[in-house]
């Protein structure tokens, strides 16, 4: 699902890249823009899971650990480089090339490479999310500081709009499908694929729809808009209010869920010796 959501982020982005070039060129056309998103969708998801046939097969002789985790950092920025300079969506041949990688990269590499380089590479995600959040954190301060105070006050306004369509949005969506998966149940029975799945419930829909949160992707969408894009501003911090609002709230309480859950498990009933 994972890899299913990122697919689908890689692709919004690409699309997202073309609607933002006809806002800055003023000007839009299917018969232009189609070929090149087709050639940029059907060459990245070729692309990808052949650069990363190439990459194992090169990676599988490497036995030095140190050698192998900077070749991994290589071998993965050379890979966006190539598939840019080509045409092609940077964002998405990255992720078909991770997803074909994580398909039988544990297999293949050995524990002594594979524990370290996770370790490295979990570090690195986190760092970068870190300052991620603190340049958003930068253009804020002075987007706020040249409002006037009735346009500071639009601002909110909007923000608080749009972080609430998004968490209801995403609450109708879900239980939405919910409901259609518990229907299936009740009519053909339930059959997971995995031992270890369990039934789908209400209560199980309403906490994986109110503990979505919004990431990075939004902030990099949002960043990524020219200087002069119209309303930037305002994209920008509403962008950060929704990351932030579904951050703090649905995400905080998802926290607290899953430590009361592990506090619950992992306690003793007083009357058991």
């Amino acid at each position: 699902m994972q890899g299913e959501s990122l697919l689908n982020d890689a692709t919004a982005l690409l699309i997202y890249r073309l609607a933002v070039g006809a806002v800055a060129a003023n000007s839009f056309s299917i018969g232009a823009v189609a070929p090149t998103f087709l050639f940029a969708v059907a060459g990245s998801v070729v692309a990808g899971p052949a650069m990363a046939w190439l990459t194992l097969r090169v990676t599988d002789r490497v036995q030095h650990v140190p050698t192998a985790i900077i070749l991994q950092f290589v071998i993965t920025l050379g890979v966006w480089i190539v598939a840019d300079r080509i045409g092609l969506s940077g964002v998405l041949t990255m992720v078909c090339y991770a997803i074909a990688v994580a398909r039988t990269a544990p297999e293949r590499i050995p524990a002594r490479i594979r524990i370290p380089s996770y370790a490295v590479w979990e570090t690195v995600v986190f760092v970068l999310n870190v300052l991620a959040f603190v340049f958003i954190g930068l253009q804020l301060r002075p987007i706020l500081e040249t409002l006037e105070p009735a346009a500071r006050g639009r601002y909110f306004v909007v923000a608080g709009i749009a972080l609430v369509t998004v968490i209801v949005v995403r609450i109708a969506w879900h239980m939405s499908f919910n409901a259609v998966i518990r229907w299936r149940d009740r009519r053909f029975g339930f059959h997971p694929p995995r031992p270890t799945m369990l039934r789908p419930s209400v209560g199980s829909g309403l906490v994986i729809s109110w503990s979505g949160m919004r990431g990075i992707v939004t902030l990099a969408a949002a960043l990524a808009l020219p200087a002069g894009f119209p309303f930037r501003n305002l994209i920008v911090f509403t962008a950060f209010a929704v990351v932030l609002g579904t951050l703090v709230t649905p995400g905080a309480d998802a926290q607290a869920s899953v430590a009361r859950a592990r506090s619950a498990a992992t306690t003793i009933p007083s009357d058991r010796k």
